[in-house]
């Protein structure tokens, strides 16, 4: 009995000494707001170019319209002035705002804007906000006063016990901030100490190394028959849109008279209408109600048989064939639904 009393006490002055340390050592304010803390200064290099150029059309996606749109070629076929903003990684989070900052405050702002998604990325809206590099692009975009962003992307995927939590002890809300020191210290120290390779030695081998081309190639065109990504809670449109970035992107268009299409790319995964599960079905059936009741314009190409497997260099992203194919299939059906 004496030893598990002791061992408590000592285990209750551990963690009240780190909980006290913590903060002066990792140079962190506590109790702290949840959530990153973003700066003040906003990147509005999209708007003045936006305001140089004076596009009546805006094409708006990641990766997979860098590669999947010729914006010259869809220039040419629907006869407006386009521009294309594409960032890697991004999603619904950092699209809302940058439609925020930089292309409803532009003047004029745009006629049409083009948002290209694949799944159902426009209603997880904590895709693409957490980690360093997420959180850099992020903040180019966000003001200090960014509520709809903290509330809709960080806040409201944790549990109010956690969110308490993370703002009132530091040994729980720098446990990543810790576990990052860690790997680092095992990562990095032996290979220095024993061949003299620093941190960038180690990281180029280790890229070198994982490189895709060292992978073992898979058939991207079979769902993983372990699980099930295309069924279940994520797949309910109705129950997540009021919790997206959806809303919110609507409210800024209409605002600024900009009418909004949102694009539907093609997954290689899911390759026909009846690769499609029930509940993916569903989803997009309420999509498009929802979208049409609000006056916003859809194209679905998620089932389009023109884009075959062979036009896809991997899961998402097209090749040079298939780049023209979608751009013409988008630039066909944005000028029916415009007329």
């Amino acid at each position: 009995m004496h030893i598990l009393i002791r061992y408590s006490l000592i285990c209750l002055a551990v963690f009240i000494f780190l909980n006290a340390f913590l903060p002066g050592w990792l140079d962190v304010g506590y109790p702290r707001a949840l959530g990153p803390a973003f700066s003040e200064d906003v990147r509005y290099t999209y708007k003045f170019e936006i305001q140089k150029e004076k596009p009546e059309v805006i094409l708006l996606g990641n990766s997979v319209i860098n590669s999947g749109m010729d914006l010259q070629l869809f220039e040419q076929l629907v006869g407006l002035r386009s521009l294309k903003f594409s960032f890697p990684g991004t999603a619904s989070a950092y699209w809302y705002l940058l439609m925020k900052s930089n292309i409803t405050a532009a003047h004029p702002p745009p006629r049409y804007l083009l948002i290209f998604f694949l799944d159902n990325l426009l209603t997880a809206p904590e895709l693409g906000v957490n980690g360093p590099a997420y959180q850099a692009l992020i903040d180019e975009v966000a003001g200090q006063n960014e509520t709809i962003l903290l509330q809709k992307a960080y806040w409201s995927q944790i549990h109010s016990v956690e969110r308490w939590l993370n703002s009132r002890l530091p040994l729980f809300g720098e446990r990543e901030t810790l576990k990052e020191k860690v790997d680092n210290r095992l990562k990095y120290t032996l290979p220095f100490q024993l061949q003299q390779c620093d941190k960038t030695c180690l990281d180029d081998a280790l890229d070198k190394t994982f490189t895709q081309l060292n992978m073992i190639q898979d058939n991207f065109a079979q769902p993983d028959e372990k699980a099930d990504p295309w069924s279940g809670r994520d797949w309910d449109f109705n129950a997540l849109v009021e919790n997206s970035f959806l809303p919110d992107m609507i409210t800024l268009a209409r605002e600024k008279g900009i009418q909004l299409v949102f694009v539907r790319e093609k997954n290689a995964r899911v390759m026909t209408l009846a690769d499609e599960s029930a509940d993916m079905r569903l989803y997009f059936q309420q999509m498009n109600d929802y979208l049409a009741e609000r006056d916003v314009l859809y194209l679905d190409y998620g089932d389009e048989p023109s884009l075959t497997l062979d036009m896809f260099r991997d899961r998402m992203h097209l090749s040079e064939a298939g780049q023209q194919v979608f751009t013409r299939l988008v630039a066909e059906g944005f000028t029916s639904i415009i007329k």
